[in-house]
């Protein structure tokens, strides 16, 4: 944590990315500490491989973020990275070192690859926000309001509104800080969770048409193809944001729950989900991506169909 404090204290300039196709940890983290520089006197730059879902418009920071395009050949002290597990996942149209000449990488994943000049991973965090939170104190910069609301949906989200495994007692105690800084809860999950579009529902629904289960239970998976998009006039962030693949993982009896979504004629994502018998981070490992033990995903190169047989083969009985 020393070295991570030392280089953004030394860097007069940084450039923050986002994983590709962000989530609320990944966002908040990433503007909490944004925020923090700032009051520091430094210059932030922001940038997004994947357009920001509109329900993170409350996050301050939300209109801030710009693709790689626009990063063009500028030059930064620091390029620095919360909650982005592999060095692809910026979707960077160059090396990160083409940017800057150190990169800081602090993530809570256990299968981040240590990409960085500079790493701090914590897979005891149930979110990088909490880690954010502790940066965020050591650089001396209080947390305002602005601030806590940053770190509050990147919390609220990666724990699942505190309902998932990973959360801990720490959890609980930000979350309470968070508050005292003027938050209002219910005020928040209501601007995350309570303004889906019409097409996502319908995405929704053509997701559950597709749930299938296996007769032991030990898997279920739901298939979204390119044409289910197109029907329901949903984009991939709808998936992430309606947590659809936790519908899969809902069902009693069933351990592993699993989403494929069709990306491109010849990609498909691939989330996973566990209730805790099974490490889904070691399966995701197996063909070439990560996570957590209980929430994992990879990118697969292939058809819907061999994905699908794919899975079943990788989630054995």
């Amino acid at each position: 944590m020393k070295d991570v404090i030392a280089a953004l204290r030394a860097a007069k300039t940084v450039l923050m990315c986002l994983h590709r196709q962000p989530d609320g940890d990944s966002i908040g983290s990433t503007a909490a500490i944004a925020l923090a520089l700032r009051r520091l006197g430094k210059e932030v730059m922001l940038v997004t491989p994947d357009p920001v879902p509109g329900v993170y418009d409350l996050v301050p920071t939300y209109p801030e973020y710009i693709p790689w395009s626009a990063v063009k050949d500028r030059r930064f002290d620091l390029v620095a990275l919360f909650d982005c597990a592999d060095e692809r996942r910026t979707g960077a149209p160059q090396d990160l070192k083409r940017y800057a000449p150190r990169v800081l990488d602090v993530d809570h994943h256990a299968t981040n690859t240590r990409f960085g000049d500079v790493c701090f991973i914590d897979p005891q965090a149930a979110a990088s926000a909490e880690i954010a939170a502790r940066v965020i104190e050591q650089l001396g910069v209080t947390i305002d309001r602005e601030i806590a609301l940053a770190l509050y949906v990147g919390l609220e989200t990666d724990t699942g509104g505190f309902r998932y495994a990973a959360t801990t007692p720490d959890s609980h105690r930000l979350a309470a800080r968070l508050l005292d800084a003027g938050l209002e809860p219910g005020e928040i999950s209501q601007q995350l969770y309570e303004r889906q579009a019409v097409s996502g529902l319908r995405l929704l629904g053509a997701a559950l048409q597709s749930l299938r289960v296996r007769e032991d239970l030990s898997l279920a998976y739901i298939v979204l193809s390119s044409e289910d998009f197109e029907r329901s006039g949903a984009v991939a962030a709808d998936a992430e944001t309606l947590g659809i693949v936790d519908y899969a993982r809902r069902i009693e009896g069933i351990e592993v729950g699993a989403l494929l979504r069709q990306e491109g004629p010849h990609e498909v994502k691939l989330s996973l989900r566990s209730k805790g018998a099974v490490d889904v981070s070691h399966l995701a490992a197996r063909i070439g991506g990560g996570g957590h033990a209980r929430a994992a995903g990879a990118t697969f190169e292939g058809s819907l169909e061999e994905a699908e047989a794919m899975l079943l083969a990788l989630v054995r009985p």
